[in-house]
């Protein structure tokens, strides 16, 4: 195990690897449902019907030479086939690169090369992009249609046991390639034990159970999807509804309806999105919502609880974590809102400053985790690796602190910090100030560039249908809640802006300021000089 995996007293992993669980649990709930995919017509799978297509699966990819220690990548939007695919790869030692099917053919190419891998296993609709894709990668990079799987399955009768074929925890399982502010993606490499730790973690954490159904709208080839509302209902026994495609929020309460959903997992620009729609909840199953990725804002957890009666369970973590790293506590009495929680039992956390020193409670500095769910390390990257898992830890480049009680918060990432005159802001502070404004729907705060201070403070707003205010009633709104320096000098109203309809989001749903800010340097920095 590696410096930045090892923590007293490790919890006992009891499965070898993902197989190995997904065996175990098909021998306990043979005809249990364990995966269903909503449509015209629902497609079920029981515990050991699913069982036995990925084994079918696995005889497809043997049939084209791939083997244990070969990569593929998976360009295929949320579904069975993609978890057919997924966990064929786990048992038999092929890791699988997930891929997010709406970049563009050089986007893909460079995870496709820089994986080294295989072979891509894409979804018909993407015919066009592989066609672009090919004259970028390798000719020895096999492409295999799902068209060409679904053939397969109708002309394989037999079912082979692949119960000996599995690979030991410490196998890589998937490579998730993460994009930054700048540069290329990075593959984060995680093993068996990474997805192991992380799901007993959560699904212990929340008293998860063999009746817990989840409802993935989130996608698959992100590691929350993975983790949160799949293997976290598998290591229990459980169920989970997967929405096929891309979900519609307008659906949202009636799935959760319909499918007698207990948990979900999603970004708080989700809530945010939810609060705005006149859809309401009927249902009376759900017991609680995993948030993190970015801000909560108290206000929009505070509506959000008030309204639907749902508790927002906060946590905090990064796909180099596998997926969360803390969370808040259940049942939601024993929440303590405004923080991320405590660690789980898988890892362990600190606060550190610039030179590495650990902080005592109350003090800022950058948040850094170890544990048997930490990555094992970033593809091919070794400067990256020897600065990011240095004194075995992993340093994850997001502000906060922690509490006397062990307690930790969140502030910002690094890259968001705005300096203001040599002044540390975090974006959240006034994002919750606008958010109570009754007209405003979504808001995100940026740093742009200032000649004099270095940053000044930005925010864009998106208005609630038929809602009408102005900058100036929007700033007139700030004073008095919040110091006079972290107010924002601009405030735009994207309803009102060219070429931007909404706040830019990831397919995650989690908010790009990244690309906010390459907004505003080329279209209003433009015809606004101040």
């Amino acid at each position: 195990m590696l410096p930045h995996q090892t923590i007293q007293n490790p919890p006992t992993i009891k499965y070898r690897n993902i197989a190995d669980l997904l065996i175990s649990q098909a021998k306990k709930y043979p005809k249990k449902d364990f995966i269903i995919c909503p449509g015209n017509e629902d497609e079920t799978y029981t515990y050991e019907n699913f069982l036995n297509i990925v084994c079918k699966t696995i005889d497809f990819l043997y049939s084209k030479g791939l083997k244990q220690g070969d990569r593929i990548n998976l360009v295929i939007p949320n579904s069975s086939e993609f978890l057919f695919f997924y966990f064929a790869g786990l048992f038999s030692g092929i890791t699988i690169v997930t891929v997010n099917e709406d970049i563009s053919p050089p986007e893909i190419s460079y995870i496709v090369n820089d994986s080294e891998s295989k072979a891509i296993i894409y979804d018909d609709t993407y015919n066009h992009k592989i066609t672009d894709l090919s004259p970028l990668i390798t000719p020895k990079v096999q492409k295999h249609p799902l068209s060409e799987f679904k053939n397969y399955l109708k002309n394989i009768n037999h079912i082979t046991n692949y119960e000996l074929q599995i690979t030991d925890y410490d196998h890589d399982a998937v490579i998730i390639y993460t994009s930054g502010t700048t540069g290329n993606p990075k593959g984060v490499v995680l093993t068996h034990l990474n997805l192991l730790a992380d799901a007993k973690a959560v699904s212990s954490w929340f008293q998860f159970t063999p009746e817990t159904r989840t409802l993935c709208i989130l996608p698959l080839f992100h590691n929350n999807g993975q983790i949160m509302t799949l293997l976290n209902p598998l290591y229990s026994g459980g169920s989970t509804v997967i929405i096929k495609g891309k979900a519609s929020l307008m659906s949202f309460w009636g799935l959760v309806d319909k499918y007698k959903i207990n948990w979900t997992s999603v970004m708080p620009s989700i809530l945010s999105i939810l609060l705005s729609l006149k859809k309401e909840r009927t249902d009376n199953t759900m017991q609680g919502i995993f948030c993190g990725g970015q801000i909560l804002t108290q206000n929009v957890q505070e509506e959000f609880e008030k309204r639907f009666r749902v508790p927002i369970f906060e946590g905090f973590g990064l796909t180099e974590t596998t997926s969360f790293a803390c969370f808040n506590y259940y049942p939601k009495e024993k929440r303590k809102i405004g923080s991320i929680g405590k660690p789980l039992p898988v890892n362990e956390m600190t606060i550190v400053d610039e030179l590495d020193n650990e902080l005592p409670p109350y003090e800022e500095g950058e948040i850094c985790i170890r544990g048997l769910n930490v990555a094992k390390e970033y593809l091919k990257l070794p400067e990256k690796n020897a600065s990011s898992f240095r004194n075995g830890w992993f340093h994850s480049g997001d502000f906060g602190y922690k509490d006397d009680e062990n307690y930790f918060y969140f502030k910002t990432r690094k890259d968001f910090l705005i300096i203001k005159g040599g002044e540390n802001i975090y974006p959240a502070e006034l994002e919750n100030i606008i958010f109570k404004h009754p007209a405003i729907s979504e808001v995100a705060v940026l740093g742009i560039p200032d000649k004099l201070l270095g940053e000044e403070i930005c925010a864009f707003v998106k208005l609630h249908e038929g809602a009408k205010t102005t900058e100036k009633e929007l700033k007139d709104f700030c004073k008095g809640k919040i110091s006079a320096f972290k107010q924002a000098k601009k405030i735009f109203i994207i309803d009102e802006l060219p070429d931007l309809d909404d706040i830019p989001k990831g397919p995650t749903k989690k908010v790009l300021y990244r690309k906010l800010k390459e907004y505003y340097l080329k279209k209003i920095i433009t015809y606004d000089p101040e």
